[in-house]
């Protein structure tokens, strides 16, 4: 028995993976002139295995196909290579539920959520900041792989969040913990951002105000009917929905309100499912307070509303909830130091 078979022979039925993430790797491999028999002898899987894709299989098999391919085509950059061309489906049922969310933080809450589904012992969270919003992403088997799968995964999550959003401006950096398999160049080219390796964690780091970015086919009623397949997909493999953190799932239901001009605590707290004043005690735990939060998404859309030139102060005024103009300019000066005329011609010189 070959080193690598006994390293993946322990435990290899244990830990489970969506089968689509397997059967793409699985092509890919093939596609890319290495033998199903060759495949099929390492992991043991054949085609017939691959023919549903929300089935769970090995999760070692991912990291043992890709062994073979960096084997047969050393020095070859063959991680964005395959994300390039590999189908959204890649993610299963997952692609189709965001596809309907209403944000950006809401796709990547969604991937928090479901994580489990991707492969049982992946982690996932969204930890937010002032001005950056991460998704830290981890499986073990980064360590056998060097991180391959993981290039794959961000880069087609890349693809998928631009698909939906229909906009590529959302990443401030990406971060990987392994070393990288080619020059930088390609990965900040693929990317459009900055690509750092050898870094603490695996994370793609997102313009804080892009969470907000709307998703182009948001429909509520079918997002809530397929994440109650999902929810019945992890209780068939014995998992549970992975918690949110409460501080996400606020700026989540500000955003919505936002999305409607809605800013008051009373309309927040309502969106949340819960008493103003456990709305507050939730803010005080996060070190904030609600008129904190609801005055940056205020902040936030008002440089939006201001970017448009078609619309007057205090059209945008009346947008973010203010019944008088002078109160919004008085705001703005507080939030930026900045007028909302002056902060427009700032916007129009930078566009010259």
């Amino acid at each position: 028995m070959s080193e690598i078979n006994r390293q993946f022979s322990v435990g290899s039925n244990q830990s489970k993976a969506l089968a689509s993430i397997v059967a793409n790797t699985y092509n890919y491999a093939v596609g890319r002139g290495v033998s199903v028999s060759s495949v099929h002898s390492l992991t043991g899987l054949s085609r017939f295995d691959l023919l549903d894709p929300e089935a769970r299989l090995p999760e070692d098999v991912v990291p043992l196909i890709w062994t073979l391919l960096c084997e047969a085509y050393p020095g070859e950059l063959l991680t964005l290579h395959m994300a390039s061309g590999t189908s959204l489906s890649y993610f299963g049922s997952l692609a189709q539920c965001v596809q309907h969310a209403d944000t950006l933080r809401s796709v990547l809450q969604t991937f928090v959520r479901y994580q489990a589904i991707l492969a049982d012992r992946l982690y996932v969270d969204l930890v937010e900041s002032d001005t950056e919003g991460v998704l830290r992403w981890h499986h073990p088997m980064d360590e056998i792989d060097g991180g391959c799968s993981t290039e794959v995964t961000l880069a087609m999550l890349k693809r998928l969040v631009q698909s939906i959003l229909g906009v590529d401006d959302f990443l401030v950096r990406v971060e990987f913990g392994h070393c990288p398999h080619q020059l930088s160049q390609p990965y900040d080219n693929f990317f459009g951002a900055l690509v750092h390796f050898q870094q603490p964690c695996n994370a793609l780091v997102f313009r804080r105000a892009a969470l907000d970015l709307p998703v182009l086919q948001h429909d509520s009623h079918l997002f809530r009917y397929i994440q109650g397949n999902l929810d019945l997909q992890l209780k068939e493999c014995g998992q549970s929905p992975t918690h949110v953190s409460p501080l996400s799932e606020l700026q989540d239901a500000i955003s919505r309100n936002a999305a409607a001009g809605e800013y008051t605590a009373e309309a927040l707290a309502q969106q949340m499912n819960m008493s103003l004043r456990t709305l507050q005690r939730l803010a005080k735990e996060h070190s904030f307070t609600i008129r904190q939060l609801l005055d940056n998404a205020r902040a936030e859309k008002a440089q939006q509303l201001l970017d448009d030139p078609t619309l007057g102060i205090e059209a945008v005024s009346f947008q973010l909830g203010y019944s008088d103009d002078r109160a919004f300019r008085r705001a703005f000066k507080r939030w930026t130091g900045k007028t909302p005329t002056a902060f427009r011609q700032q916007l129009n010189w930078k566009s010259l």
